[in-house]
């Protein structure tokens, strides 16, 4: 009888320089755990929130936090100035009634030119500045949550009540009011106030499409993603991706994602190119929203009674909807998949959940040959394209062993060739060859 290859949460190593150092946990039945505790998925398509209203000209990731004993002398970062607004009028943006309407689009009349102000040289700017964009990017990028931990919202919190004083008229306040309320939609007025200040605000846009996202405005949302693409903001490698992370997804299933690349990669293939429109996307990161979470109620979605969006949350999330075919983006830190990792299984570029075994090898067997578009293992060009590439891996590892067991040694030199072409562009082709060569 064939042996047919569960890869639950699979196996880690590191494959970009996102990914988590710690070691991975491995799974106690031999034929879950095939590749020996040594791959990893790749969740380099993780942007999150880059936060380039007035952010420092190095990451804010690098620099270290202010102390926060007020005692202490503030260490001072390099801020850009705040450029004065282009002022927008007809015929250079084309701005619907619509989208004035329901979005928080703006007319050439509406916009607020902003000079650089006086407040922006006081003595607490950069402080508060900086502090808010510190704590919100540290939350954005926690590997166990999406909820900010009670320092961070505190942090973002003053530095929302330093603009109120201070500049209660200027584009950090609104911006910062309306994204410290993690996706709020009652704080809509404050992100419209933002735009009218930075129409051209790359942050404001991706904020904008999310609000749209959560209400369902799917036009405003799609108008707004577009100029994220325009922009450069969204990646045509991470649009490639999503068509396959969502072909990836069982009949009327749900997908669930994590940060800003998939949410929104996968929004924009299912609503602008029609793919796969029977499955129901739901993000992490929007779960934060109330409103997000009624409308998906309405859907038929039960949710755990716990404010905190993180990795326990999921897990209750996946046992009090099992019957929905949950599928999780692979791109999500590894932390989410463990307390469930029995109940996992790669199929194509997502972990399905199943709390009863499940033969995956079909599903995959079907992916490959029939469903998948490959465009990232035939024209991976760029570094973010090579390294989501290895997400295919562990689907055709797990095909590599149960083709060999069949003897289909015609299947193993294809299956051998797409793995051989990817390991060699993500940079792990000698750690790849030591685990086919395992079994």
């Amino acid at each position: 009888m064939l042996k047919i290859v569960h890869i639950g949460i699979l196996i880690f190593s590191v494959f970009s320089a996102a990914a988590q150092q710690e070691s991975p946990p491995t799974n106690n039945n031999v034929n879950n755990a095939p590749l020996n505790g040594e791959y990893k998925y790749s969740n380099s398509m993780e942007e999150t929130e880059s936060l380039d209203t007035v952010t420092v000209e190095k990451k804010v990731q690098s620099v270290e936090p202010p102390s926060v004993d007020k005692g202490r002398k503030f260490k001072q970062t390099r801020t850009r100035s705040i450029e004065s607004a282009p002022v927008m009028n007809k015929k250079s943006e084309e701005v619907t009634e619509k989208e004035v309407s329901t979005t928080g689009g703006i007319a050439a009349d509406e916009v607020v030119a902003e000079p650089q102000s006086a407040y922006q040289s006081a003595p607490g700017y950069q402080q508060a500045n900086y502090e808010f964009n510190y704590s919100k990017s540290q939350a954005s990028h926690q590997p166990m949550q999406r909820t900010p931990s009670r320092e961070q919202q505190k942090e973002m919190d003053e530095a929302v009540g330093y603009f109120a004083t201070n500049a209660p008229n200027s584009f950090e306040y609104h911006y910062f009011k309306y994204t410290s309320g993690n996706y709020d939609v009652s704080r809509i007025e404050n992100l419209r106030e933002a735009q009218k200040r930075m129409p051209e605000n790359s942050d404001v846009h991706a904020q904008l499409a999310a609000y749209n996202i959560i209400t369902r405005e799917e036009d405003s949302a799609g108008f707004y993603i577009n100029k994220l693409m325009n922009s450069g903001r969204l990646n045509v490698n991470t649009l490639l991706y999503a068509e396959d992370l969502l072909l990836s997804v069982p009949e009327d299933g749900v997908l669930i994602t994590h940060g800003f690349d998939d949410t929104y990669s996968a929004w924009q293939k299912q609503h602008a190119d029609g793919v796969r429109e029977d499955v129901t996307l739901i993000s992490l990161d929007f779960l934060q929203s109330d409103y997000y979470r009624t409308l998906l109620k309405e859907d038929g979605f039960k949710f755990p009674e716990q404010d905190v969006i993180d990795v326990n949350y999921l897990k209750a999330f996946c046992e009090l909807n099992a019957s929905k075919a949950i599928s999780i983006s692979m791109t999500a830190p590894k932390e989410y998949f463990l307390p469930i990792q029995k109940k996992l299984y790669v199929t194509g570029l997502v972990f399905e959940y199943h709390q009863d075994t499940f033969n995956n090898f079909e599903r995959n067997d079907e992916l490959w040959n029939s469903d998948l578009s490959k465009h990232l293992i035939d024209e991976a060009k760029d570094e973010k394209s090579k390294q989501l590439s290895a997400n295919y891996l562990p689907m055709l590892l797990q095909l590599r062993k149960v083709y060999g067991q069949q003897q289909n040694k015609q299947k193993v030199k294809e299956i051998d060739k797409a793995i051989d072409k990817v390991s060699l562009q993500c940079r792990k082709y000698d750690q790849v060859q030591k685990l086919k060569s395992s079994y």
